[in-house]
């Protein structure tokens, strides 16, 4: 008989208890959720996993803690909020009465709401006052339907908006309503594990909504599911969405599909792949090069006309029911004044222009990265980024020169290395302070530094969501300087929305800036500032913008798109 043969196993030690998942307040203590900045010292707080976040247990937040507590309509806020069961004051501030166009398109909002419309697009010329007619509108959208909770996802850097639009909530008054302000990179902090949504809000307001104009981006399937765009519309929040630039084609309101379908009587996953829909309701487009992404096809790309008649069709859809689900008002004090500045290189530019580019970044200072192969695209914008700098001197010789007449000078860029820190630097040697809202650091503080006008300088690489105009009437009640803005694109850029957005974060509120476009003549900066304009063109029409602000770009790059005849 064979003998059993047995396994012995080896007995594993055991662990120590294990943390508790989500802490327990003790009598009269409460749980403090606090943002802590990455390997920030936070004594007496502890990291929770399944919160996510640090948190301190007690009766009062300690002094050395209290840089870290949680601010009004946050993330840290709404969860503390949940876990102590204690609805917590919202921000106080300025009050600030609303303009009589805000207050007309919060009705609009509101009408929209009522006849169980899912959604509005609410695309004012920068500086009109959208922020304030969305909160307006959310309100009554609330009042009418008997919710309560609202989510206002805002652009990047979140350090800016998301206190921009805390500052707003203050000025017009959040109504006693519950509302959660985040940043696209916190959206999947509101889905749970099986990627579905944690939380149903009665409003959402998608400010800066282009940002998900990239259906295969992360933050727009985010977005997408947030927004319950797959759902029917009575079981969907009522959405705001807020733009002035909702895309360079209309294949790129991607975030706008379910409110198509619902104005076509059709299920909301008919209109998921929106460039193809597009294309079987006759519009000209095509299927881009990135998977998922739409483009116009030839024969539109060589046609202003025929964008411009898919551009009025589609803005037709929502500007032509009843009630409406659209408004676009141009600012009432005229769009900004915006030319072009040529530079002639001289031998010496043309000469480091056309060199090897390892060189040029060994003699630049620029840290090797990667190898020196370049083709194509990347071609492309290493040639942009050597004419950026090369053009550095002249760009700040401008700059120091516009500050000794009194402006405050706005100089947007698009890269960092070869063009914000040059320009910056050079700047400063003029001895005049500099602004950087570019890379790291307190971005916020450097604003308002230039708004106090403490520097009367600005170099930034921000396209959207900030302030930088005369006399803003800041949360306090104070206001910002009135110096006179003028701002200067040290590069072009290729994108009309950045460009769009770039000039409204001066021209608003009432206050007029005029812009310059410098660019290096014969180089890849004439090109790409041609696709500026054209970009810029295509993103007021699609709102059915003013286009006359463009003719004088148009006649110095000899167009045939002029505005005053492109559509005889």
């Amino acid at each position: 008989m064979s003998a059993r043969k047995t396994t012995q196993r080896r007995s594993k030690p055991r662990r120590a208890s294990a943390a508790p998942l989500i802490p327990t307040p003790g009598n009269g203590e409460r749980i403090w959720i606090l943002d802590v900045p990455y390997r920030a010292p936070a004594p007496g707080a502890k990291y929770y996993k399944a919160l996510k976040a640090y948190a301190y247990i007690g009766a009062q937040l300690p002094d050395e803690l209290a840089v870290y507590a949680s601010k009004p309509y946050s993330y840290a806020r709404w969860v503390e909020e949940d876990i102590n069961g204690v609805r917590q004051p919202g921000a106080t501030g300025f009050h600030k009465i609303p303009r009589p166009e805000q207050v007309d398109a919060a009705k609009a909002i509101a009408m929209a709401f009522r006849h169980g419309k899912r959604g509005f697009l609410l695309a004012d010329e920068p500086g009109v006052g959208k922020t304030g007619s969305a909160i307006i509108g959310a309100k009554a959208a609330l009042k009418l339907g008997g919710g309560d909770t609202v989510l206002i996802t805002v652009d990047r850097p979140a350090q800016i908006t998301i206190a921009a639009w805390r500052d707003a909530l203050a000025a017009f008054g959040d109504g006693g309503y519950r509302w959660l302000i985040i940043s696209p990179d916190q959206l999947k902090k509101l889905l749970g594990r099986n990627g579905q949504p944690k939380y149903s809000f009665s409003v959402i307001i998608n400010d800066e909504a282009q940002q998900f104009r990239n259906l295969t981006a992360q933050r727009t399937q985010y977005q997408r599911r947030v927004n319950r765009l797959s759902a029917t519309p009575e079981k969907a929040p009522f959405v705001i969405t807020v733009t002035a630039t909702p895309g360079h084609h209309p294949g790129e309101y991607t975030y706008l599909s379910s409110l198509f379908a619902q104005l076509h009587d059709d299920p909301p996953g008919e209109w998921a792949d929106l460039g193809k829909k597009l294309v079987e309701h006759g519009l000209p487009l095509a299927p881009g090069w990135d998977k998922g992404k739409w483009d116009w096809n030839d024969q539109a790309k060589g046609s202003q006309r025929l964008q411009h008649h898919a551009l009025t069709r589609v803005r037709k859809w929502m500007t032509d029911c009843d009630p409406p689900v659209m408004v676009h008002r141009d600012a009432p004090w005229g769009p900004p004044p915006i030319d072009g500045l040529p530079l002639d290189f001289t031998a010496t530019q043309w000469a480091a222009y056309h060199q090897d580019w390892s060189e040029f970044r060994s003699a630049m200072r620029i840290a090797r990265q990667g190898n020196d192969t370049a083709r194509g695209r990347a071609a492309l914008m290493r040639f942009r980024q050597k004419a950026g700098m090369l053009r550095a001197p002249q760009t700040a010789e401008l700059v120091a020169a516009h500050v000794e007449r009194g402006y405050q000078v706005l100089v947007a860029v698009e890269l960092v290395t070869t063009a914000a820190d040059p320009v910056a630097n050079l700047v400063e040697e003029h001895g005049i302070g500099v602004s950087r809202i570019f890379g790291g650091g307190d971005l916020e503080t450097e604003r308002i530094r230039f708004q106090r006008g403490h520097n009367p300088v600005v170099v930034f690489n921000t396209a959207s969501a900030i302030n930088l105009q005369a006399s803003e009437l800041m949360v306090d009640g104070s206001r910002a300087s009135s110096a006179r803005r003028i701002g200067f694109f040290h590069q072009p850029r290729y994108s009309g929305i950045a460009a769009r957005q770039t000039m409204g974060r001066a021209h608003r509120d009432g206050q007029v800036c005029s812009w310059s476009l410098l660019f290096a003549t014969e180089t890849v900066e004439e090109q790409a500032a041609r696709i500026m304009i054209n970009r810029l063109m295509v993103t007021s029409a699609s709102v059915d913008g003013d286009l006359e602000a463009f003719g004088k770009l148009a006649r110095l790059f000899d167009a045939d798109w002029l505005p005053e005849s492109m559509f005889e």
